[in-house]
């Protein structure tokens, strides 16, 4: 967006915030807007002397002072005089011009800038997700606004979503700033800190959730509008402004609306879907809150251990020791030692048996319990000897060779099922129920394909395979759930000497 350097002269009506008698002027600037606040919106010289007197620093101003102060604020263009003609009620009093004074715009909007950052670090930051759930509703709509032919319906939609964006803008950078800056450093190193550690983590890992299930639906939502329809929506913005209603004296100036238009949609892109040099937004927003929440446990450990060695002792030993002294006997002192200290020796168990697969897709809960049969630490004792024959398992690793074996062809079938012209498309498998299994060897080929770069590699059969992406995004819908995965396609290579 081009910038107009012929608008980007000195303000005249700031001036008064940083004059030499600056705590006046702006006295005198906050006392008539207070009164248009109450809609009185003139006072006269009088009126104005006797409020400002009546404040601390001021009270014995004189009047001339304050005229000279009013004519200077006059000068710089933040207030308006209107001649009084009903207050003279001499020829020297016409001359003399009493006047009634008022704001003008720019005064008004610049010291409602000066209360909002007087009241900047008195407001309390929050991490709110209704703007995330508003943006998701908004975006809903999209496709709806592409066919719209009513240009107020989609100003005031494009309106919705700018302010919901806007506002999860500025209401994370300001709580993330409270805890990057300098009070925040000491904040979290503070010993008062530790009681409210547990609520600040729970809520900034609440938010994280939030972020990342509302973000990663506007961004299939975004990545679903194609080129053209934002195009066409971007171009249907930019005329529901051209049509609003304006002054004869308000030029709209259409390069850097659709600069600006633009611009908003860039943001919103890069802020869900990112691009090519950078991840999105969002992604780099739950990794500073993750951090933060490392930065939270790491301190309150920090200073909990602090708290604790400057502790002194002195008293719990001294009634341990008068515990000890009341004992009967070395009986009762042994169980006082057992329940104060805690077990004096301890034995550890550590039992490792033959797994009964190396797959390493087995998992945990899958295994047979195993049982550790403890026996007496004594020279007396001796184990049982049983004389029994040898017992042969032959049959039983056939049977589980040929089940390993079945399950083999299985999947081999599976697979060789899926290769249409020595390739395997994904997303040709998405509109169909996928077994775990076979995701499990896709999955596992992939990862030994980017393994080098190549992107090459070698099946249990024997067969060299290479892996494209095509830059598309497929789902794969599972057994156990639904995969989100980058669109890819195997190529098997074909042996000529066959």
């Amino acid at each position: 967006m081009s910038i107009n350097t012929e608008k980007m002269s000195r303000i005249s009506e700031a001036a008064y915030l940083s004059a030499d008698k600056a705590n006046l002027y702006r006295t005198i600037i906050r006392i008539l807007y207070n009164e248009k606040e109450m809609f009185n919106a003139q006072h006269s010289t009088d009126e104005i002397y006797e409020k400002l007197t009546a404040c601390k620093g001021f009270s014995d101003l004189s009047l001339d002072e304050l005229k000279a102060a009013l004519d200077q604020l006059t000068n710089w263009g933040n207030l308006v005089p209107m001649q009084d003609p009903k207050r003279a009620f001499s020829i020297e009093a016409y001359r003399n011009k009493q006047y009634r004074y008022s704001l003008t715009e720019y005064s008004i909007k610049i010291e409602r800038m000066t209360i909002e950052l007087e009241n900047l670090f008195a407001e309390g930051k929050i991490l709110s997700t209704y703007s995330l759930k508003n943006i998701e509703q908004h975006l809903s709509r999209a496709e709806y606004m592409v066919k719209s032919n009513d240009m107020n319906e989609v100003n005031e939609w494009w309106k919705n979503l700018q302010e919901e964006f806007r506002r999860l803008n500025q209401n994370y950078s300001d709580y993330l700033h409270t805890f990057y800056s300098v009070n925040g450093e000491k904040l979290m190193q503070s010993l008062e800190f530790i009681a409210h550690k547990d609520k600040f983590v729970e809520y900034l890992r609440s938010f994280v959730m939030m972020l990342n299930k509302h973000s990663e639906k506007i961004r299939r939502m975004l990545s679903e509008i194609n080129g053209d329809e934002r195009e066409l929506l971007t171009e249907k913005i930019i005329k529901s402004e051209e049509d609003l209603p304006r002054t004869v004296t308000e030029k709209l100036d259409m390069i850097n609306l659709s600069e600006r238009i633009r611009g908003q949609w860039n943001s919103l892109y890069k802020w869900f879907v990112g691009d090519e040099k950078s991840q999105p937004v969002y992604r780099t927003a739950m990794d500073c809150t993750d951090e933060i929440i490392r930065r939270i446990v790491n301190n309150a450990f920090l200073l909990m251990r602090l708290e604790s060695t400057g502790i002194s002792k002195k008293n719990d030993y001294r009634q341990y020791m008068s515990m000890f002294a009341a004992c009967r006997d070395i009986d009762e002192a042994h169980r006082l030692s057992a329940h104060v200290f805690g077990a004096m020796n301890t034995a550890h168990y550590k039992y490792c048996s033959d797994r009964e697969t190396d797959s390493i897709f087995e998992e945990a809960y899958e295994l047979k319990p195993q049982i550790f049969e403890i026996r007496p630490q004594t020279r007396s004792y001796k184990p049982r000897i049983r004389t029994s024959g040898f017992r042969s398992n032959e049959l039983e690793k056939a049977a589980r060779r040929e089940a390993q074996l079945e399950k083999i062809r299985r999947e081999q079938e599976m697979i060789e099922s899926c290769i249409k012209d020595n390739r395997i498309d994904i997303s040709e498998l998405s509109g169909e129920k996928v077994p775990s299994a076979l995701r499990t060897v896709l999955l596992k080929w992939i990862a030994a394909a980017n393994h080098n770069k190549s992107r090459s590699g070698i099946t249990d059969s024997g067969k060299k395979f290479h892996v494209r992406y095509t830059g598309t995004e497929t789902v794969l819908h599972c057994d156990d759930g639904d995969l989100y995965m980058p669109g890819a396609v195997i190529e098997f290579e074909v042996n000529e000497d066959v």
